[in-house]
């Protein structure tokens, strides 16, 4: 199976021959339609995006946050737009991957509703525990192992919601050990972290991007990367292939895309114009500072690589029974 970071990383020079190629201009303000709430990790993506997006298109960039359900209102509001190249969707892990096994009805199609057009980032996630969990050994993954095999009370693990990657990565964890794991949902990653520096919960799975604040305080220790190499945001934390277990790994990505049906050219030159942008080394530094991997491609990639997650993630989702309707 392909894995994201197989995804080649575009350069400003790949991007020159695209953009001469592609004439294609929008003739009003464009949508960017983002999942989630302002101030997320997508909303952060995009509005970086947004403004040099708009000075190179000579039209306006709005942003639009439609959060709910998943990401499902968000993406279904795309899904339902004009096939024109006018509206931009930022897509997740969630919206384009995970949901269509989550949900045995979806108001919206992941590949058939819409046009690939680049990845955006790729950010791990990790395994950690809040201020109350024990001294070493037990801050080690395997610490955590054999303390959660030896004691039932503390299987207990924080998510920012039923079904979402921060859920999932826990219950590929517990299958992985055979630990039975409870899961503790939350609305929103921010309640969750809370309530593991309260000591409430033990234990999270979340994005480095979402809890980057909290580790550098010192509220949040991460014990493994859940990803094949190290983070620059926390280099000093082992990845779980570095301590033997190269199939714990889980990340959130994005990635964005046009409605299906949008002119070819639309495609090539918004993926262009984004390429050009992400491979900006101020806007790659500003994510990179911020635990996210800024992670570009062709159309062609993002469309394989989203297949192959479709796929791994319909599998994460058997083995965790996770329903959302």
């Amino acid at each position: 199976m392909p894995t994201r970071r197989r995804l080649i990383l575009a350069s400003p020079f790949l991007a020159a021959p695209a953009l001469a190629q592609a004439q294609w201009s929008p003739e009003r303000p464009l949508r960017f339609i983002v999942p989630f709430p302002a101030g997320g990790s997508s909303d952060t993506q995009a509005r970086l995006i947004a403004e040099p997006l708009a000075r190179a298109l000579g039209q306006p960039v709005v942003i639009e946050n439609r959060p709910g359900a998943g990401g499902v209102i968000g993406a279904t509001e795309a899904a339902r737009a004009a096939p024109d190249g006018h509206t931009l969707f930022i897509a997740t892990t969630g919206t384009h991957a995970a949901n269509v096994s989550l949900y045995s009805r979806l108001a919206y199609n992941p590949v058939r509703d819409f046009a690939p057009v680049t990845m955006v980032a790729d950010y791990a996630q990790f395994i950690g525990v809040g201020p109350e969990w024990p001294a070493a050994p037990q801050r080690s993954l395997e610490g955590l192992v054999a303390a959660l095999r030896a004691d039932t009370t503390k299987r207990s693990f924080a998510s920012s919601g039923n079904g979402s990657p921060t859920h999932l990565a826990g219950e590929m964890f517990g299958h992985l050990f055979g630990i039975p794991m409870e899961h503790v949902p939350y609305r929103g990653q921010a309640l969750a972290v809370a309530d593991v520096i309260a000591g409430r919960v033990p234990l999270m799975f979340p994005s480095i991007a979402d809890v980057l604040g909290q580790i550098r305080a010192g509220r949040v220790t991460p014990l493994a990367t859940m990803a094949p190499t190290r983070s620059s945001a926390i280099p000093d934390v082992p990845t779980t292939a570095e301590l033997g277990h190269p199939s714990l790994v889980s990340s959130i990505w994005t990635a964005i895309f046009l409605r299906a049906g949008s002119p070819p050219a639309a495609v090539a030159r918004m993926n262009a114009e984004i390429v050009r942008i992400l491979a900006a080394p101020e806007l790659a530094q500003r994510l990179g500072e911020a635990g996210f991997g800024v992670q570009s491609s062709t159309p062609e990639e993002l469309a394989r690589f989203q297949q192959a997650e479709i796929t791994r993630w319909a599998e994460v989702v058997r083995i965790s029974g996770a329903r959302l309707d």
